[in-house]
């Protein structure tokens, strides 16, 4: 009964639609982009997260984190300078001085531009080899008139200093017939993989593979897209076997791209894991 439930939920998936998102925007609408880029300059990080990954003791690293003009004119170049401050968020989790050192409390978004950096430096050899810590820095004021996005004031780094290595050939019998019960794992970035098969779902009438990803942050494994991500979201958690290197996947996938939008395909329980076993 398990197998037929399972080639029915394959066989939905021809119904899945074309996978478009279209929108329209009224360009006469004064309460639009009109009105957003009569608004005060507002900034903001573009993105919310990131991973820094380092194995072993290089000194200390560089990074920039660009702060955005989002809104007021957005794209257009800044006529003064802005001044940015921020804060480290009391829920991080890194210390100041081990995993990473700041320059001051503020930057600036010059004259003429349209972005500024934030600086911050990693100290790769302070970093957690077990278990992985958060650096989350907080936009806080401005000034010239301009504002914090209430969105996108928040920056979140994870500093990660274990190395997985889950890259290989596989056998999984769950993936679909195209895959021929085979499955590669490529290692795309540190502690981040792609999977060519996901199990029990493919399109063609269940018999092409779908691709997935996912990363392992010191054992902690979760899946963070596949194929269809642009129109359905996919949200799973994995777990691997030290002994045998086998990765075992459970996930489920929702109509749209929220979890209110209630469940497509649900393998999510125990008798749906599915372990990928090394060759």
């Amino acid at each position: 009964m398990k197998k037929l439930n399972r080639l029915n939920k394959v066989l939905l998936l021809l119904i899945l639609p074309l996978f478009c998102v279209s929108c329209l925007v009224d360009d006469e609408d004064d309460g639009g982009l009109q009105g957003i880029n009569n608004s005060p300059y507002i900034v903001g990080f573009k993105s919310s997260s990131t991973l820094e990954s380092y194995f072993e003791d290089i000194g200390p690293v560089a990074v920039d984190l660009q702060v955005d003009v989002l809104g007021g004119n957005a794209g257009k170049a800044l006529p003064t300078d802005i001044q940015v401050s921020y804060e480290v968020d009391p829920t991080s989790t890194a210390t100041e001085g081990n995993e990473f050192s700041l320059n001051g409390s503020s930057f600036t978004i010059p004259a003429g531009t349209t972005f500024g950096i934030l600086p911050i430096q990693i100290n790769t050899g302070g970093l957690d080899p077990d278990e992985p810590t958060t650096l989350v820095l907080k936009l806080t004021t401005t000034n010239n008139s301009s504002v914090v996005s209430a969105i996108s004031d928040t920056y979140t780094i994870t500093f990660v200093g274990c190395q997985s290595n889950q890259a290989g050939t596989y056998t999984n019998p769950d993936v679909p017939s195209g895959a021929g019960g085979q499955a590669t794992i490529t290692q795309t970035a540190p502690n981040t993989y792609t999977v060519s098969a996901l199990p029990y779902l493919g399109t063609g009438g269940g018999v092409n593979p779908i691709e997935f990803s996912f990363t392992n942050v010191c054992g902690d494994i979760n899946i963070t897209g596949w194929a269809f991500g642009g129109s359905n979201l996919i949200i799973g958690t994995g777990a691997l076997d030290e002994t045998t290197g086998a990765v075992t996947f459970r996930y489920t996938v929702y109509n749209g791209l929220s979890i209110s939008d209630g469940i497509f395909f649900d393998f999510s329980s125990d008798a749906d894991a599915s372990t990928y076993t090394p060759l």
